[in-house]
């Protein structure tokens, strides 16, 4: 099946919700960096490792079950010695996330019906990574609010149209990032939840935002944002951005609890792991917002610590969708799936509890697998999901 074409379609849909997901920058970085520590010496004994990048701070610590935690605070735990620490030396970079995706699209014939749409997907998902393409989205955009009339309900209804078809098409395309998406989710959601209070407040501060020029349509979120703090509308902002928050979440639950067609081990994953890229935008938007909010300047010592938690649980939540399509990207054939299930199956021999509580930390937590991976893990091959092994 690794030569079908629904299996070249399947995995260029992999490397594109990991690119587009945050911005193909950070796809980059993450893609060059994970390479990097995949390819870290095999040093050291006992049931944990831990690794530091060489001239870098931070530490992974890595477990027996192959499970790991980020230290950003670099400390070692008592009574580890210093010199158990394996530093990851450079390595040569790998083929980016682009060059992946190009070299599938390279592959449709010359004379393929939509070769023409091929050539401009090509194109398109190049541009995507460059700061002129944000700039420009975010001019247009700014220039079709400023050919709407100035009343909060127009504004509302082209934020509402433009960022659903975002959201639900040109995200899922390449043609867009999830920052982009996330930028205008925040003006949205602002614009409508101060016009329920103030409607001629509104679209003054919506006018204002799209006369200044921004790099990217978060800026425009970002001068809103500080006009709405300083006019007195920090409630209205806290709503707006726990609204944001609430859609991220439910994004994730949906993706998490859905119903998915048994017997079509891709088309699962394409369900499963499209709604959890729907859920990004979303949780950048809060995540972008709390963290604005709380260094804001004259804040009570609780809002500021409240303002930190919700940022710190929104981005907590957006890295660990990310993480997880990467590792849709690096387990693209299931061969990771496979190894990590014959090692639940050999625990399984010795310890049924040791297996369980593996098989829920690698499901919920670490890869952040679809439920039903658990179990398919434990081996139980009436769930549906057994041909997800076999590509």
């Amino acid at each position: 099946m690794s030569d079908s074409p629904q299996w070249a379609v399947h995995r260029f849909f992999v490397f594109l919700r990991f690119y587009v997901a945050i911005t193909p920058q950070s796809a980059e970085e993450l893609w060059q960096m994970m390479n990097r520590f995949e390819q870290r010496p095999r040093s050291g004994s006992g049931p944990t490792h831990w690794y530091r990048f060489a001239g870098e701070f931070h530490l992974t610590e890595i477990r027996e079950d192959r499970s790991g935690e980020w230290h950003a605070d670099g400390k070692l735990p008592e009574g580890v010695d210093p010199s158990a620490v394996v530093v990851i030396p450079p390595v040569k970079p790998i083929p980016t996330v682009l060059d992946n995706l190009m070299e599938i699209l390279h592959q449709v014939p010359a004379n393929a019906p939509h070769r023409e749409q091929t050539t401009e997907m090509m194109q398109t998902i190049a541009e995507l990574g460059t700061p002129e393409s944000a700039a420009t989205l975010a001019r247009n955009i700014q220039m079709r609010l400023k050919e709407i009339p100035n009343v909060a309900e127009e504004q509302i209804r082209f934020l509402e149209q433009v960022s659903e078809r975002m959201l639900r098409a040109e995200l899922h395309e390449g043609r867009v990032r999830g920052t982009d998406v996330a930028g205008l989710l925040m003006v949205r959601e602002f614009i409508r939840t101060v016009a329920w209070v103030n409607p001629q407040a509104c679209s003054g501060i919506l006018s204002d935002a799209v006369m200044m020029k921004v790099s990217e349509i978060g800026g425009v979120a970002t001068l809103m944002l500080q006009a709405c703090w300083n006019g007195g509308l920090g409630e209205q902002l806290r709503q707006a951005l726990d609204w944001l928050r609430g859609q991220g979440d439910k994004a994730i639950e949906t993706a998490r609890m859905g119903m998915y067609p048994e017997g079509e081990p891709e088309l699962q994953l394409e369900i499963y792991y499209g709604s959890l890229l729907k859920a990004m935008p979303y949780l950048l938007a809060a995540a972008k917002g709390y963290y604005q909010l709380s260094v804001m300047p004259n804040l009570s010592e609780d809002d500021r610590e409240a303002f930190a938690h919700k940022y710190g649980t929104a981005d907590e939540k957006a890295v660990r969708v990310l993480t997880a399509l990467y590792f849709a990207v690096l387990d693209v054939d299931g061969s990771r799936l496979a190894e990590q299930r014959g090692f639940v199956q050999s625990l399984l021999k010795i310890d049924r509890k040791k297996a369980e509580g593996l098989v829920t930390e690698l499901v919920d937590l670490q890869f952040f697998y679809p439920p039903a991976y658990k179990a398919l893990l434990m081996g139980d091959e009436e769930t549906g999901t057994g041909g997800a092994l076999q590509h």
